[in-house]
């Protein structure tokens, strides 16, 4: 997860940049960052916090963030410390090469043996992320800087995106599976990178296109240049991408999220055919427009039976189980006349834990709801993530831990019912079915080579 931006050759790039950060901010909450290049000065300009992109920088900050280019980050942690501001991102370098910037979105799966290699020639490493890595593979290179990332970079496995300013030089890159999403976008003659379409409309931009698997792109005085550091493999975009991490208005492979969404609906409505009930419910804000498309196939009456309190955050964000389960009726509570007495189609996006689930459905049925049948979005979750989402070990996996009916016992809900893999896909607009989408969560087979210390460390 984590939300990245790219600017070159704006005037106040910072503060376009933090635009764009305000619309990515879903994407992680932890802290966030802007590095900004002053051509003139022949400096970087960067500052970092904890916390979210509203308060992290009022107006005299911004004024102090000067530069005509400038990247961002919002960061959601998978690797390295869990609360720090020393791991917020971007992350500025000095080296042979020149002055660095970079923030990265994902996760490098190699991390261990490269940055063991890094120590045993003497690297001091500062952060905990992975990000700092690529830097250290790029400045131990002596062959010029767009050689020295090729080469870089071809070291590297997992599902990453990335922005790096090298000076005023604005360089782009994606995973060679195309797992985490990057985009292209322009307003006037200034480009733009983001992990999101709906950040380069923010910001008044129009979207060009996906940057492509194994593509690195660099821009210069309004110049963009394209080429691969590797051979692109086959596309594997994380399918969580239209399942629940992006804003509904985002566009993924020429498909609306929203749209997407709907169409999962619409087909888990297929799927349940044979289930009766008064209305259909969402759990906001995620499942709304699945919820939207069920009812919609269904000829169920759609209701907002759910209150979510916006200013607690996502409790898929929360890095403790105890907290977990402490915000749910903070979080989200019944309007007590729509769900009493009614027998309720839930939609939501996913199921991991099942921790937020039951106690959801606790207070539904303590607020009055007969019945209660569980829709998901998203197939059952029987693997960890190690492509940039901080999904649990297997042991915490509730679809990996129990049977479909220990599930439904487990939730207390009446019917418990999953999307197939084969209509996720097609809902997100795949031609050729789940082999379209990484779906290691749903299988527990991985893209690439998942080592043993790796896997120990889940």
């Amino acid at each position: 997860m984590g939300g990245i931006i790219g600017i070159q050759g704006k005037k106040n790039a910072a503060e376009l940049t933090q635009i764009g950060l305000f619309s990515l901010q879903h994407r992680g909450q932890e802290s966030c960052g802007i590095a900004a290049y002053d051509a003139k000065a022949k400096i970087f300009n960067a500052h970092k916090s904890s916390g979210l992109v509203s308060h992290a920088f009022p107006a005299d900050i911004l004024a102090q963030l000067q530069g005509q280019s400038a990247i961002g980050h919002v960061r959601y942690p998978t690797s390295g410390a869990k609360f720090g501001l020393q791991d917020a991102q971007p992350f500025v370098f000095r080296s042979l090469l020149g002055d660095i910037a970079i923030a990265l979105s994902g996760n490098i799966i190699n991390v261990e043996p490269l940055l063991e290699k890094m120590r045993k020639r003497g690297a001091i490493l500062q952060h905990s992320s992975e990000t700092e890595l690529i830097i250290h593979l790029i400045a131990q290179e002596r062959s010029g800087f767009e050689p020295a990332i090729k080469k870089a970079l071809r070291q590297i496995e997992g599902g990453f995106s990335a922005v790096m300013l090298f000076g005023d030089k604005l360089i782009a890159f994606r995973d060679p599976n195309g797992i985490r999403p990057l985009v292209l976008g322009k307003k006037d003659n200034t480009y733009m990178v983001s992990s999101e379409t709906a950040a380069i409309e923010v910001m008044g931009g129009k979207y060009l296109r996906d940057i492509k698997p194994a593509e690195l792109i660099i821009i210069e005085d309004g110049k963009l240049k394209t080429s691969f550091y590797t051979k692109p493999a086959k596309t594997h975009n994380c399918i969580f991408e239209q399942v629940y991490l992006s804003r509904p208005d985002s566009v993924i492979r020429g498909h609306s999220v929203a749209d997407a969404r709907m169409e999962m609906g619409k087909k888990l409505a297929r799927q349940m055919q044979g289930i009766k009930a008064d209305l259909v419910m969402p759990v906001p804000d995620s499942g709304i427009f699945a919820a939207l498309g069920f009812a919609k196939e269904s000829g169920l009456p759609f209701e907002m039976g759910l209150v979510r309190n916006h200013y607690m955050g996502r409790s898929f964000l929360k890095s403790v189980q105890n907290m977990r389960e402490q915000v749910v009726r903070l979080k989200l509570l019944p309007i007590f006349d729509i769900v009493r007495g009614k027998d309720i189609i839930l939609v939501d996006d996913s199921l991991v834990r099942g921790t937020t689930a039951k106690q959801l459905i606790k207070i539904l049925k303590e607020h009055g709801a007969r019945k209660v049948h569980f829709a998901v979005t998203s197939p059952p979750i029987v693997a960890p993530c190690f492509y940039g989402i901080n999904t649990p070990s297997q042991k915490e996996l509730i679809a990996c831990t129990h049977t479909h009916e220990q599930i439904k016992e487990e939730l207390g809900v009446e019917t418990m019912t999953f999307i197939t893999q084969e209509n996720a896909a097609v809902a997100c607009g795949a031609k050729e079915g789940p082999a379209g989408y990484c779906n290691s969560c749903f299988t527990g087979k991985y893209i690439s080579k998942i080592s043993k210390e790796t896997m120990d460390k889940r």
